[in-house]
């Protein structure tokens, strides 16, 4: 189905072109959610301020239909569909933020992720109260939509009970800014009707004792099934009302363009303990002795099926493996600001489990190493509990809540309910909530186990609502998946309640329609995904969306979850026979998610089941390959020597044409022939480089002192200074780098023929890959006696390549080796300068970011480090064929370096994209370790 051509075409009117996606390869992959509900949409658009979101709303006000507003798309139960437009929230109006009152409290625009805003809050020693795992990712919108919480969050400290201050966009188009006392009174004129009615049902609520108590006994655990309809019973000033219901309620009832958040401390001293009980009696009996008598951060619960999961992962303690059939775990953690606090917090803690039984001897750890690890048993579970299915079945997972003084008998019911549906399920959740989680692979593609599915999910609500009075939903929202039970947990007057602040903040049923209501009892199992098998690399994807905040190519074409989406649509469609529809995909995808992909892998760091879509991505342009292509790649690498001579003669070549024309001249230039071309031939612009110059010469090999091997990578013998960069050679001042800290320096024989390999892995020509790092491998073992001497690479993505393919080397790009040699041996006096660090894709993939910093703070009075800068997508040579994907990475950029004289990375083709983008000269680490460690310094 597609958008009415009227609606489209006032959309247009809204919007530029490029930012309204119509056809159906982008609605169906853009409209991706997290949840187990196929995209419903008929167009997507990318609004960037809140005209164009009131726009739109006028638009559907007088055309029909409705829009979803989405952020990030981590949402689990169907919140993001959308029915007929979803409305993307892109650019930097959304991103904007101020820190108030020394961090006590932060304004947010919805853009932003709650990772980031901890981040913004960090050096305040506070964080935002919501702590969910989707944090890193999800949007400041979505959280407020769906009333996050998370595991150490309590009823205290979540979306609901931190907000202090929003900015909203009703349906109507009225925006409203509590903090604008402005437009605090032309709202209570303009909508006293509405602030009227929200009065009247708060009094007609009031006036019901029972209900009154069972509203509030609800909201004492965690509960986003409906709206929350506790801002009736909390606050009397309707405008508080109003503004508190729209936390929770999915977009159903207006847009959040901000909120202003209070804070909580982070205090920065843990102890953490990975406590055993026999059964879920004896751990129940713990939680509820631990409970609000204890200093208690975090009560994590896991049963004995839950513990099997984990069991062998690496971090997971041998006890583990050793339980009984009813043994379970509580990993728990409590802070502190100084020693003694944590000490009497730790103690206290075991004396009030003393008596009850433990598997083994309790003991607290303030390891940070050690705490980290208990918490990654905890971290991985969901990725161990959905790593054993099968490509083809979907992990639903629940989330439930029931009062935590019934926690036992709850675990027994829910573990009762389990077998009676077959299901083979494990319960981990927070255990000082009531609040559990649990996921049921299920092959939803088969019409039995969609109907027993059913019945597991009917007689979940009859349990949860009838024997306990709880949450359907503890925090992971309504959705579609829990629409048609609504009012199954609410009971008819409430229900009624909700149905009528819907009709009354947006008459028309523009706002996100089919969610939150829904009278259809089957419509949480209708319109499911169907996955299937289609790359043995991407099958166990779950479309969690954790990978796109580091995607570089997220703004301007496919990210990583899309990108596994839309192959599988074309799988399905070709095994369907349905070829000219699988042909424009294939289209598609070959513009928007193969040739867009800079395979840094990043995406593998965030991704709970460390899917490599880099490296799928690969596989696919290695089939793509033609026999002329593989023809070249083999020429190439068989005389390397002459292939990089070719590239320094073309640089030469451009330079001259650069002197000659002018840069404006040569831009233009350059422009109209890489477009004649088919984005074949590379767009030039001043920050592309002049051809390298020559090598140290052999002297260098010879002298007293270690022994130190160094690659200059092909990167760094190709490509030198920009016009106007006085620099030397990085070669050159590397070896008196080294020379100054006592090295012999030796460079490979026949170094201009040497090459890792990652060009030509990048575009899937594993053959010639594997060709050039064998023969680099026995250049470095001539070269370093077999090991015997430490190897120096200046190139970090080379070096990482190096790591993985040549073992038994002491392999080192520049940041490992400044900290393992240099600093050890040379006096560093830092320059008076503010300078920038850019950690590469594969720096990042090493994990040496945080070496990166520590190591500049040796060299430079200020170090800056931004943020939201992760890979630079120039991707090697990609930067110079779509330099449109460079310039989508690196947005922002600028602003954030402007005050900063000169930025430094370990990588020269990023630097080139840096440089340009950043408005100030990035070059390699190697040149400020020499210049700090001048004798005359």
């Amino acid at each position: 189905m597609s958008l009415p051509s009227i609606l489209a075409d006032a959309l247009i009117r809204i919007v530029p072109a490029e930012r309204l996606h119509l056809d159906a390869v982008r609605v169906r992959v853009f409209a991706l959610d997290a949840s187990i509900y196929q995209p419903r949409a008929q167009a997507v658009i990318d609004l960037e301020s809140e005209a164009e979101v009131q726009g739109v709303m006028a638009t559907l006000r007088e055309h029909g239909g409705g829009v979803t507003f989405r952020g990030a798309g981590t949402s689990l139960n169907g919140q993001a569909t959308g029915e007929d437009i979803v409305a993307r929230i892109r650019g930097p109006f959304w991103r904007k933020h101020e820190i108030l009152d020394e961090g006590r409290a932060i304004r947010l625009h919805c853009g932003l992720t709650g990772g980031e805003a901890d981040a913004l809050l960090a050096p305040y020693g506070r964080r935002i109260g919501p702590d969910p795992a989707s944090a890193a990712a999800a949007s400041i919108g979505g959280m407020v939509a769906n009333n996050a919480a998370g595991m150490c969050c309590t009823v205290d400290q979540n979306t609901f009970a931190t907000m202090r201050h929003m900015r909203l966009i009703l349906a109507d188009g009225t925006i409203l800014d509590t903090e604008d006392p402005d437009s605090v009174a032309a709202f209570r004129v303009s909508h006293a009707r509405v602030l009227e009615r929200l009065s009247t049902l708060r009094r007609q609520i009031m006036a019901d004792s029972p209900l009154v108590e069972r509203i509030r006994r609800k909201y004492s655990i965690k509960n986003t099934t409906g709206y929350s309809v506790n801002a009736l019973t909390e606050f009397d000033d309707p405008l508080d009302i109003l503004t508190h219901l729209m936390i929770g309620s999915e977009g159903t009832l207006g847009f959040v363009s901000s909120v202003t958040l209070a804070t909580v401390p982070v205090h920065p001293l843990r102890a953490t303990a990975l406590m055993i009980f026999p059964n879920l009696d004896a751990a129940a009996r713990a939680v509820m002795a631990l409970r609000g008598g204890c200093p208690v951060q975090a009560a994590e619960l896991l049963d004995r099926t839950s513990i099997r999961a984990v069991e062998n992962l690496p971090a997971a303690p041998p006890v583990l493996r050793e339980l009984g059939g009813e043994a379970c775990a509580v990993l728990m953690e409590t802070r502190a600001d100084d020693p003694q606090t944590l000490t009497r917090n730790t103690e206290a803690i075991l004396s009030a489990l003393d008596g009850i039984e433990q598997v083994a001897a309790p003991r607290f750890t303030t390891d940070a190493a050690e705490c980290e690890r208990l918490w990654n048993v905890r971290r991985g579970l969901f990725s161990a509990v959905t790593s054993f299915r099968a490509a083809d079945e979907f992990v639903i997972t629940e989330d439930i809540n029931i009062p935590v003084e019934r926690l036992a008998e709850g675990c027994v019911a829910f573990q009762r309910l389990f077998a009676r549906h077959g299901y083979d399920a494990g319960i981990m959740g927070h255990a000082f909530h009531g609040n559990f989680h649990f996921t049921l692979p299920t092959r939803i593609s088969d019409p039995k186990e969609l109907k027993r599915l059913h019945g597991f999910l009917d007689d979940l609500a009859e349990v949860i609502t009838r024997d306990f009075d709880g949450s359907l939903k503890a925090e992971h929202g309504t959705g579609r998946a829990i629409a048609p039970y609504v009012r199954q947990e609410w009971g008819d007057t409430v229900y009624a309640i909700m149905q009528e602040i819907k009709t009354l903040l947006d008459p028309q049923g523009i706002l996100n329609p089919g969610v939150m209501f829904n009278e259809d009892p089957h419509e949480h199992l209708k319109g499911l995904k169907l996955p299937l098998t289609s790359h043995p690399k991407i099958d166990m994807c779950v479309d969690c969306g954790f990978c796109e905040p580091v995607c570089p190519s997220r703004h301007i074409a496919f990210t990583p979850r899309q990108r596994i989406a839309a192959w599988r649509e074309i799988t399905r469609l070709e095994q369907a026979e349905f070829y000219d529809e699988a042909s424009t995909w294939r289209a598609a995808f070959t513009e928007l998610g193969e040739s867009t992909c800079a395979t840094d892998g990043l995406c593998t760091t965030r991704c709970p089941l460390a899917i490599d879509v880099a490296s799928f991505i690969r596989d696919l342009r290695h089939v793509r390959n033609t026999p002329g292509t593989r023809a070249i790649a083999g020429a190439a690498a068989s005389n390397f020597s002459a292939a990089t001579a070719l590239v320094r003669g073309v640089l030469r070549a451009a330079d001259l044409g650069h002197l000659a024309l002018g840069a404006d001249t040569m831009e233009a230039l350059s422009r109209i022939l890489t477009r004649m071309s088919g984005k074949r031939l590379p767009l030039w612009h001043q920050a592309l480089p002049k051809a390298s110059a020559a090598l140290p010469g052999t002297a260098h090999a010879a002298g007293e002192g270690d022994v130190v091997v160094y690659l200059p990578s092909c990167a760094t013998r190709t490509m030198g200074d920009t016009r106007g960069d006085r620099r030397e050679p990085l070669p050159e001042v590397t070896v008196r780098l080294l020379e100054r800290a006592g090295f012999t320096v030796r460079i490979p024989e026949n170094i201009n023929g040497l090459c890792c390999g990652k060009a030509f892995e990048t575009k899937g020509l594993y053959d010639q890959a594997r060709i050039k790092i064998l023969e680099l491998e026995k250049a470095l073992r001539t070269a370093s006696d077999n090991g015997r001497y430490p190897i120096l690479c200046d190139t970090s993505p080379c070096l990482a390549r190096m790591k993985k393919e040549i073992p038994g080397l002491s392999l080192f790009e520049p940041i490992e080796f400044a900290g393992a040699f240099l600093l050890p041996r040379l006096r560093f006096t830092p320059v008076d300068r503010s300078i920038a660090l850019h950690p590469t894709c594969s720096t990042r993939l090493l994990g040496l970011t945080d070496a990166f910093t520590d190591l500049a703070r040796h060299l430079a009075a200020d170090v800056v480090l931004p943020t939201g800068i992760l890979c630079c997508g120039f991707s090697g040579d990609k930067g110079f064929h779509r330099p449109e994907l460079n310039a989508s990475a690196l947005a922002g950029l600028a602003e954030q370096v402007h005050a900063c004289s000169e930025g430094y990375s370990t990588s020269r083709t990023c630097e080139i994209g840096l440089s340009l983008h950043g408005g100030i000269p990035y070059s390699s680490i190697l040149y400020l370790l020499e210049e700090c460690s001048r004798p005359d310094k």
